[in-house]
């Protein structure tokens, strides 16, 4: 059974979540999803991990951008607990982008959109942007900037491990950011809120 903070998940929702951590590991086996020192972690521990996004409080006029989004993480929990939320799933794998179009498909998540391409290339106007493990806080806030709306909008990204230099990088090449930490429950990873008043459009 899966849960998220604040939200309370129906049970059509968790049967979709359940039904993702096996259509993961069904494509896992041909496409490598997920990267083999986090496979033994358990699909379904994945999707755990990511409903930490879902547990944001969006609108339902908001338009999401997962960053790298591999085999869906965290872009599909997302869409399956905020049904009403646009979300793009944008990865620079081609067929990562096609395994993410059949879960589309096979969960029936209509606000869901896959996106192939480099991340510098995506130009759909984005309230907030996620990302889980994908590149430097600098990269991620560049990529989201240019897309974000004139307040700038926030970035939510998951990190593991010792992230002071990224977090000195960013605060270099942008002062204005406000970094947020918000740690997860029994994890050595953290939630980090990014955001920026002044936002250069590139």
């Amino acid at each position: 059974m899966f849960h998220v903070k604040h939200i309370s998940v129906q049970s059509c929702q968790n049967e979709k979540l359940t039904a993702y951590a096996k259509l993961l590991q069904k494509y896992n086996q041909r496409i490598n999803l997920l990267s083999r020192r986090t496979v033994d972690l358990g699909f379904e521990e994945h999707i755990q991990e990511c409903l930490a996004f879902a547990g944001l409080q969006f609108s339902t006029h908001d338009v999401i951008v997962d960053w790298g989004t591999g085999g869906g993480l965290p872009a599909i929990p997302l869409a399956i607990i905020w049904p009403e939320v646009k979300i793009y799933a944008v990865d620079a794998v081609e067929k990562k982008i096609l395994a993410v179009r059949a879960f589309k498909r096979a969960l029936d998540l209509p606000n869901l959109h896959p996106w192939h391409g480099r991340a510098e290339k995506f130009t759909v106007p984005i309230h907030c942007s996620v990302s889980r493990a994908t590149t430097s806080l600098v990269n991620l806030w560049e990529w989201h900037s240019r897309v974000a709306p004139p307040d700038g909008g926030v970035l939510y990204c998951m990190k593991g491990g010792d992230i002071t230099e990224e977090k000195k990088d960013l605060k270099v090449k942008y002062p204005q950011a406000e970094i947020t930490e918000m740690p997860l429950q029994q994890k050595c990873r953290v939630v980090l809120r990014v955001k920026c008043p002044s936002v250069e459009h590139r």
